[in-house]
């Protein structure tokens, strides 16, 4: 059984829906953008990276067409006025000390005076191109300086970040603080492996593994997860086919009839 509290007080399983915890805007943003529906759903979605505080992301990595979340470093930033209509347009380049990329706003001029040359945050959007150069346009990002607000500094507070697959309008940081909102208010589970095959295994428990995962205090913590929950998916593949087997045993076929040559 699932343990946990809820903000109304009552007990929350991992088969709730996400609403009991955040609330039904964010519970619909889940679901619709990337088929969350249920609290074990999102503590199922795992990161796909780890990103190290003051570690910039390759831009030479990206793909066009891919919503990506880099961790980069401004480098410049220009403004210019549109040429075919009013409004203006505001260029921010951003660097991995390699390869550059663009962030282009669109009439968000005020934006210049935060995304200063040399702060560093995590930039998400569409990867598209423009006259041959990597672009991101109107793109979601989170700064990372000393300057951040507490929200912030408590999102990036550990050296590990997770990295979490997202979609558009749904950042990786708005999915991480979704984890920590439904962690903090979670009392844990009751492990469905029996605790002499986690042994025998040396397999990390299903809750301690599932926090792991997401809030990592270092490297080992992280593999320590991976292990255990990686077995989880190849145990459940191995308990389908098992009872596929099971299923075609209790249905034999139909003894036939004998015949003098040719194929049986």
């Amino acid at each position: 059984m699932t343990v946990g509290l809820d903000r109304m007080g009552t007990v929350a399983t991992l088969d709730d829906t996400l609403d009991t915890v955040l609330g039904k805007k964010t519970a619909d943003a889940l679901a619709n953008a990337l088929d969350l529906h249920t609290i074990g759903d999102l503590l199922r979605h795992y990161p796909r990276r780890y990103a190290e505080r003051g570690e910039l992301t390759e831009v030479a990595g990206l793909e066009i067409g891919e919503h990506a979340t880099v961790m980069a470093q401004v480098e410049r930033v220009s403004k210019r006025t549109m040429r075919n209509r009013r409004g203006t347009i505001l260029e921010v380049r951003i660097t991995d000390g390699h390869r550059s990329l663009t962030c282009t706003f669109f009439n968000q001029a005020w934006r210049e005076r935060e995304l200063l040359p040399g702060k560093r945050g995590l930039f998400a959007g569409k990867v598209n191109a423009f006259r041959g150069q990597l672009q991101l346009a109107n793109p979601e990002y989170q700064l990372l300086d000393e300057d951040s607000d507490e929200s912030t500094v408590a999102e990036f507070a550990n050296a590990l970040i997770p990295v979490y697959p997202a979609a558009a309008g749904l950042p990786t940081w708005s999915i991480a603080r979704c984890v920590r909102q439904v962690l903090d208010m979670w009392d844990g589970t009751e492990d469905p492996l029996p605790a002499d095959l986690r042994r025998e295994h040396k397999l990390a428990g299903l809750e301690e593994s599932l926090r792991g995962v997401h809030r990592p205090d270092g490297w080992p913590a992280i593999k320590r997860a991976e292990h255990r929950l990686k077995w989880d998916e190849a145990l459940a593949v191995q308990l389908v086919l098992a009872q596929r087997r099971l299923s075609a045993a209790n249905r034999p076929a139909p003894a036939c009839p004998p015949v003098t040559g040719g194929l049986l």
